[in-house]
């Protein structure tokens, strides 16, 4: 079963949509600048709903609960005490993400967001020292979905992500000979990073024969971003 209709929710239904034993919980806040307590309330009210069927529960949480920049935010504050309502819940899986990278219109994703203002010439600040984390969501399904298989995975909280994050600037470098366009924009001397425990996930890519190699962005961005 499937609760949500983007980007994560579309890319589980070839393996989820009929499984009567599963809840892929995948309609909840995805934008980590969201304040609007109503959104939070609309995401937990479906939650508890999923949660009273009693079935195996999988929820995507954020790996943004291990950046010292976002421990106040709402967004982060929020998820943690949904994260807590899961885990009350006999079986579950909570999967925390980093930026996935798909076909989506959401103009808040990362990816996105470059892509617009570097096909349109618009300019554009990037943070000389951030990086993030990007993964496609086709490896993030596949994944998730070997971790729900696996034996001894009844009561979960993982990372789901790349095994390394990449400058945005780098990744601006990157778009741009993806693109074969120039970026127009200007650096700030500001942002950092922090790290994130993929051990889990990296196991199960390789078991799968996800290969996070060296062009692993490069790819990503010409699968997404290339006609």
């Amino acid at each position: 079963m499937i609760i949500g209709n983007g980007l994560i929710a579309s890319s589980f239904h070839p393996h989820f949509e009929n499984n009567a034993d599963v809840i892929i919980f995948a309609s909840g806040v995805s934008n980590s600048r969201e304040t609007n307590p109503a959104a939070f309330q609309r995401e937990e009210r479906l939650l508890m709903n999923a949660l009273a069927s009693k079935k195996y529960l999988v929820y995507f949480s954020t790996c943004s609960l291990s950046d010292p920049e976002l421990q106040q935010s709402p967004y982060v504050m929020h998820k943690i005490k949904i994260e807590e309502l899961v885990r009350s819940s006999k079986g579950y899986a909570i999967f925390r993400l980093t930026q996935v990278v798909g076909k989506t219109s959401n103009p808040h994703t990362l990816t996105n967001y470059l892509y617009q203002h570097i096909t349109s010439d618009t300019p554009f600040q990037i943070w000389r020292h951030a990086k993030r984390n990007l993964i496609d969501v086709d490896d993030v399904v596949s994944i998730a979905t070997y971790l729900i298989q696996s034996p001894r995975m009844s009561r979960i909280t993982e990372n789901i992500a790349c095994p390394f994050s990449i400058g945005i600037d780098e990744l601006v470098r990157i778009f741009e000979h993806v693109l074969r366009k120039k970026a127009v924009y200007t650096l700030k001397d500001a942002g950092g990073a922090y790290a994130i425990d993929t051990r889990l996930a990296t196991a199960a890519a390789k078991n799968i024969s996800i290969d996070f190699n060296e062009n692993y962005t490069e790819k990503l961005l010409r699968k997404y971003y290339v006609s």
